[in-house]
């Protein structure tokens, strides 16, 4: 399972994003991404970037590309689920 810290990494490097990038966006050094990344990728069994982005899709499913959009669907039975986890990385 990942941290709040790890999902909000996650999210962005799905949106794209590079270590820099990323380190601005939450205020963190590009030493600390590539730190919260290492857990990531030892969590997920990843090799890289691509592994880890597609086991974390694989593990979330919908919510992951709500997470990744930010998009909420209320109408979705699953949307108290879906609640704990956009909560999360914001």
């Amino acid at each position: 399972m990942l941290t709040k810290r790890e999902l909000q990494v996650m999210s962005l490097l799905c949106s794209g994003l590079k270590d820099r990038a990323i380190a601005n966006t939450l205020g963190l050094s590009v030493r600390t991404v590539q730190n919260h990344l290492s857990r990531i990728y030892l969590k997920y069994r990843a090799q890289n970037r691509t592994q880890a982005i597609s086991k974390f899709l694989n593990n979330y499913g919908k919510f992951a590309l709500d997470i990744i959009s930010g998009e909420n669907n209320e109408e979705d039975n699953t949307s108290l689920e879906w609640g704990q986890i956009y909560s999360l990385i914001r």
